[in-house]
């Protein structure tokens, strides 16, 4: 942004007589202060008696101030005429004309009618009919701009609302602790309740800038609304969420904000969404103007016009935070005559719900949080709960390309609505997506079957792997998990040497965690892989053999691990000179989500026999797939039939490619690689002590949490954060065989925004937990 214009008073003085003809009287010209613009007061005095102008110097384009004149004559024709400055021409006939500063920066002078009276900020306590009366006023010049059009209206500006995103990037300079928390909630329920409504919300020209230093007022009467300069296309409700935003800074916010909307409803009607968007969007303002702030204290210290209501700001967010949206938003719509809007209609309590779950619902299924959550809807990176509070979603590595994607949602709805049977009669849906599926894998992973989940698609490797080898051993590694069928629980140390488990079964041979580093060889991939051979022998021993190695390409439960450098490829050497096939389970880290390409394995240099897919492949929508060889499919056709009821069926298939189609056409793939860099650099910069690594790829990453100087698991204190994170409206999970890694793996529309309200999330927890 440019300096602001650099003119002191005489000059201004000189350049009214030169080019307006207004000489300013002694001690006539009084510095009004300002954001961006030089503002003056003139008094001047002619035969006709004295007379007062403002005059306005300004960097801005010059598109900008034509559009602010343009406004101004457009309102001189309204009924709110009498409430805004009028144009003054200069001696030209022109309204704007060219300077340049002390500096020689080129700079527009223009000059408006003074509206007589004191400012609103100046008032000892605004009356509650004043308070109404802005509304009123504001109402009324949302309607006459209604119809304004201007080639520069539709400019981007900080200070519109639907670009509040900003501040995001701006946290730095703010205090770590409670008011960084303020804004990065507000940031957050704006992001996830408001502008997914953008498009639903009537638009228009705003003034965009109703604060309490551009009000007038004399005698308790409202005369006046000026600077034009915030001026921008919006939602029409913003105008009044920016105006409530300072009206509110007073001893009873919620009082005087349900006194202007009063005002505000009867001269323009509030429609539901309004409403319930309109504590989210003063939130955002107040968010907006205390980091503005922030950053102008930086910038200009001398300017306290900068900063005059920061400290109300900051009063006032804190106890809006405090209220509430249900509470504050309920008592608005009373004022007003309003039902208080209801997003999710016919929501249970949440304790009623527990009860329930207790008698109808098994003790081992288990809820995520000490207070759980009752979740009504998703939409992108965020799910809400009964009240429609905002959660952003960091773990849920099901809803691959955003809950609800519309995309999605329309592919099952029309394919539903069409057809769903089973694999038994021909369709071109199954061949489609298989098609296009392996379009995405290297040869010779060419056949596809397809299932109903994860675990069905593991147990199905299992099987063909058997099939294929006339082996039945199995090499799996360390802390990994692979469903929960029985089979797969005996393949999966996470459950056979967890809570209740029953140990290793004599037919899984267990090969060292490949962590690069704790495990007991660090980065030394192919050492891990020895134990492939050694399992062969051991197996060979008692008259068996292997069948198969199956492995995470990246390691999901055993803490988010990249294996060590070499490993996979030479388990995948070892495994073959063995007789076994080579699994690679994907149901976690594949389409994209590593970001280095479609597929984990790819990373690694290597080509899995059998590749098994579930979770994310239909975005929540039950389907698995196997994909292998021709060689081994012939190997599975041994007569026995194969069918499975519904996996494979038109509905799936559909949701499934729609899936495919999304992470294309979206680019989620790239969106991975960067924002998932970006956001483990930015962890890994947090410097806790307690923090021992930041790993993994993309947007599938672990925060390893140790004692420091120990070097224990501290899953106490990632059990902590976790909790700290949820009760701040972020999502996050625990990992690992000590359950002392924090995970992260959101859906792969989780971008910059997101993950910036992470890192601060983050930031804040350990700061919270640290001892």
């Amino acid at each position: 942004m440019p300096p602001r214009p650099q003119l002191d008073a005489s000059r201004i003085a000189a350049l009214a007589y030169q080019l307006w003809d207004l000489a300013a009287s002694e001690g006539g010209l009084q510095d009004l202060g300002s954001y961006d613009d030089c503002n003056y007061l003139i008094t001047s005095r002619s035969l006709a008696g004295e007379h007062q102008h403002v005059i306005k110097v300004s960097v801005e384009p010059r598109e900008i101030i034509e559009l602010q004149v343009a406004v101004l004559r457009h309102l001189a024709a309204r009924p709110s005429a009498d409430l805004v400055p009028r144009v003054i021409p200069s001696r030209s006939g022109d309204a704007l004309v060219s300077i340049t500063d002390a500096t020689g920066q080129p700079c527009i002078m223009r000059v408006l009618s003074f509206i007589p009276g004191q400012l609103w900020s100046a008032l000892p306590a605004p009356t509650p009919a004043l308070r109404r009366a802005l509304g009123l006023a504001l109402a009324q010049l949302d309607r006459d701009l209604e119809d304004f059009e201007h080639p520069a209206m539709y400019r981007s500006t900080p200070w519109n609302l639907t670009e509040a995103d900003w501040i995001a990037d701006e946290l730095g300079p703010i205090e770590a602790g409670p008011r960084r928390a303020l804004i990065v909630d507000a940031l957050a329920q704006f992001r996830a309740r408001v502008i997914p409504r953008v498009p639903d919300l009537s638009c228009q020209l705003i003034h965009g800038d109703a604060n309490d230093n551009n009000l007038v007022v004399a005698s308790d009467e409202l005369r006046g609304i000026f600077d034009f300069g915030d001026v921008c296309v919006a939602p029409t409700i913003c105008d009044l969420a920016i105006a409530l935003a300072y009206a509110g800074m007073v001893p009873d916010p919620i009082q005087a904000l349900a006194e202007v909307c009063v005002g505000y409803h009867e001269r323009r009607p509030l429609t539901p969404l309004e409403l319930d968007l309109l504590f989210d969007l003063i939130r955002a303002r107040l968010a907006v103007s205390v980091t503005s702030s922030t950053l102008a204290r930086a910038r200009e210290p001398d300017n306290e016009h900068s900063f005059s209501s920061e400290a109300q700001a900051w009063s006032l967010l804190g106890k809006l935070t405090e209220f509430g949206r249900r509470a504050v938003t309920k008592y608005l719509a009373s004022a007003c005559g309003l039902p208080a809007p209801v997003r999710v209609p016919g929501a249970r309590s949440r304790p009623r719900l527990l009860a329930q779950r207790r008698v109808r619902l098994g003790a081992s299924l288990s809820l995520a949080y000490d207070s759980p959550l009752y979740i009504r809807r998703g939409e992108g990176t965020w799910l809400f709960d009964e009240h429609d509070n905002a959660y952003l979603d960091c773990v849920n590595n099901i809803s691959h390309v955003g809950h609800c994607h519309p995309r999605v949602v329309a592919a099952a709805a029309q394919q539903l609505a069409t057809l769903n049977t089973n694999t038994r009669y021909l369709h071109e849906g199954i061949l489609n997506y298989a098609e296009s599926l392996c379009a995405t894998l290297p040869a010779p992973l060419s056949v596809v079957f397809l299932v109903c989940s994860g675990t069905e698609a593991n147990e199905l490797a299992l099987r063909i792997a058997r099939a294929h080898t006339g082996a039945n051993e199995v090499v799996v590694v360390g802390g990994a998990y692979h469903g929960n069928s029985s089979t797969l629980v005996d393949i999966s140390p996470y459950k056979f040497d967890g809570p209740g488990g029953r140990g290793r079964p004599a037919w899984v041979h267990v090969l060292d965690t490949p962590d690069p580093r704790r495990g007991r060889h660090a980065d030394d991939g192919p050492a891990y892989a020895q134990g492939i051979a050694v399992a062969d022998q051991h197996a060979r021993a008692r008259g068996e053999r292997l069948a198969a190695f199956i492995c995470e390409s990246v390691l999901g439960c055993a803490g988010q691990i990249v294996p060590a450098t070499g490993f996979l490829a030479a388990a995948y050497e070892q495994a073959r000179a063995a007789g076994a096939v080579c699994i690679a389970d994907e149901v976690q880290v594949g389409f994209g989500r590593v970001g280095d390409a479609m597929w984990a394995f790819q990373a690694e240099g290597v080509v899995p026999d059998i590749l098994t897919l579930g979770k994310p492949i239909a975005n929540g929508h039950p389907v698995g797939a196997v994909v292998t060889t021709p060689a081994l499919a012939a190997s599975f056709a041994s007569g026995m039939e194969y069918f499975n009821s519904f996996g494979g069926n038109p509905v799936s298939c559909a949701v499934a490619q729609a899936v495919l189609d999304v992470i294309r056409e979206e680019g989620l793939i790239d969106n991975a690689r960067e924002t998932g860099a970006w956001l483990q650099a930015e962890l890994e910069q947090l410097g806790d002590p307690g923090v021992a690594q930041v790993r993994g790829r993309g947007l599938f990453l672990g925060i390893e949490l140790v004692e420091p100087g120990a070097e224990r698991p501290d899953a106490a204190r990632a059990k902590a954060l976790v909790e700290h994170a949820h009760n701040r409206g972020v999502l996050l999970s625990v990992d690992g065989p000590a359950h002392n890694v924090v995970k992260i793996k959101p859906p792969m529309c989780f971008e910059l925004i997101e993950a910036q309200i992470l890192v601060a999330t983050v930031a804040a927890g350990l700061a919270a937990t640290r001892r």
